[in-house]
């Protein structure tokens, strides 16, 4: 208990430290300095959570010498994962489990903390009246990056929390790009909500709730709430055909584990592409992504619908490279009911694309459709090839065949206009 209170007191004089940063004058190797002393006083005693946070701050105070990593985001990483762990911690000690409210108070005291630190380190040098919303949106970023990689079981925390968080806030600040802050309370308590709602139904677990938040809120951010729609289709899908006759699929040992619940690498594995292409539709402005977005999320909705349902066929599938008869279940495995799953699903993103206005031309749909069912079959030629020699998993076969979703969409999309 000693030792615990001792390193809780070392914790708070980190965060301590980041409200100092504005006042060292050499802050990069002052850090340095404080991190080493600090690290070998707490190794005198054990290896602890501690001596990873002075790992972490050490590495961040040399890439803010280095790469020029802004002082700011060094100090709300640092209030990140001190303040917001330390909230989370006084729920979840009770349980020795990661839970809900604990993320929600990391969550909570995540965003106000780094806010604040981060603000308070960039007053000094007359960041501007825009830099306050500007750093609003980097700490729920942040924030939620941080809850993201503490949700995730492990022991480094205090040394994947700051590290992690940082390394988020850095990249969209590069961006130069924010919006208010009502805006990013408004898009979080969605994504939230939503992610909440999906764990008491138990279609995602706590990793799956925080990684849908994150993308959720960035869809919000840089697309729309119609962006957000559409991949919200996905998870609505996914999640009731995962269930669709679960107890048959558990029976020939093919159904989804944990009771269908979906974590962050199922969430990150098919939702990762279309990040990215609204993050870069936000960005640039290109119409063209808007399609690519709509033909990734149409690969991965039309793929999950041809196995959750497919996989209930009373037809033996087939293998897609040899046509020779599998087992239910096989990666690279299809079926009649599977392709008309997979179609079905494409439509369904297609057409809600149409009834949300998201394209004035509907004849252009007809792109991310078709693009999309080309990228299920992708991820059917990679299952049956690459995955089943062991040199893909199933979470990156589908990145890979959402991409090719996407691209494909694009291509065809320049090929009718």
């Amino acid at each position: 208990m000693e030792k615990e209170k001792h390193e809780g007191l070392l914790l708070v004089l980190f965060g301590c430290i980041a409200l100092m940063l504005p006042f060292f004058r050499e802050y990069q190797l002052t850090l340095i300095v404080l991190a080493l002393t600090v690290g070998v006083l707490i190794k005198r005693k054990r290896p602890s959570r501690s001596l990873h946070l002075c790992f972490a701050v050490l590495t961040l105070a040399i890439l803010s010498w280095v790469l020029h990593l802004p002082m700011y985001i060094v100090g709300a990483s640092i209030a990140i994962s001190v303040f917001g762990s330390f909230a989370s911690s006084t729920v979840e000690q009770a349980h020795h489990i990661k839970t809900i409210p604990g993320s929600i108070l990391f969550l909570i005291f995540g965003i106000i903390s780094a806010f604040l630190v981060g603000s308070w380190t960039a007053a000094f040098s007359d960041p501007g009246e825009t830099f306050y919303q500007f750093m609003f949106f980097l700490a729920t970023i942040g924030a939620v990056t941080g809850a993201l990689l503490k949700s995730i079981q492990h022991t480094t925390d205090n040394l994947t929390i700051p590290f992690g968080s940082a390394m988020a806030m850095w990249l969209f600040a590069g961006f130069e790009y924010w919006v208010s802050p009502p805006q990013v309370m408004l898009a979080l308590a969605l994504t939230l909500t939503i992610g909440y709602i999906s764990y008491m139904v138990n279609t995602a677990d706590i990793t799956g709730v925080l990684s849908g938040t994150l993308l959720g809120v960035l869809i919000i951010i840089f697309g729309s709430v119609k962006w957000f729609t559409i991949l919200l289709a996905f998870f609505v899908l996914g999640g009731v055909f995962t269930r669709y006759k679960y107890g048959y699929k558990e029976s020939l040992g093919i159904a989804q584990a944990e009771g269908g619940a979906r974590g962050y690498k199922n969430v990150f594995g098919n939702g990762l592409v279309a990040l990215i292409l609204a993050v870069a539709e936000g960005v640039w402005g290109w119409h063209v992504l808007l399609i690519a977005y709509l033909g990734a999320v149409a690969t991965t909705t039309g793929d999950t619908l041809a196995s959750e349902i497919g996989e209930t066929s009373k037809t033996q599938p087939r293998m897609i490279t040899s046509f020779e008869r599998v087992k239910p279940g096989t990666s690279g495995a299809i079926s009649p009911l599977g392709e008309v799953s997979a179609l079905v699903g494409t439509i369904l993103i297609g057409a809600l694309a149409v009834l949300l206005g998201m394209t004035k031309l509907q004849m252009i749909v007809i792109a991310p459709i078709l693009g999309g069912f080309i990228g299920v079959h992708v991820d059917s030629l990679l299952g049956a090839t690459l995955e089943n020699k062991g040199y893909l998993t199933n979470h990156s076969v589908n990145l890979l065949a959402t991409a090719s979703g996407a691209i494909v969409s694009m291509g065809l999309y320049y090929a009718l206009v």
